[in-house]
């Protein structure tokens, strides 16, 4: 599949700090229907947790689909900062 062309599927708007470039940075991510789920590793960031815990935890993203699973699927497995195995 050509991402690139998928645009009505792969293209979320969102505000510089407030979603994209924790998003970007696999700091937040978005869980199987559409939920915000938060990388522990963001945690060790204070300002960036702070952010996190005042503005984004506990939202649901509204652009959630069945067609967009496949790419926050991706992002999950390949961007979002989980803890390493121990």
């Amino acid at each position: 599949m050509d991402e690139k062309r998928d645009l009505d599927n792969v293209a979320m708007l969102a505000c510089t700090f407030g979603c994209d470039a924790l998003f970007e940075h696999g700091y937040v991510t978005v869980a199987e229907e559409g939920a915000l789920q938060v990388s522990p590793l963001a945690a060790a960031i204070p300002e960036i947790d702070t952010h996190i815990q005042e503005r984004l935890a506990g939202r649901t993203v509204t652009r959630w689909s069945p067609k967009r699973e496949p790419y926050y699927q991706w992002h999950r497995t390949h961007t979002f900062k989980e803890l390493p195995p121990a």
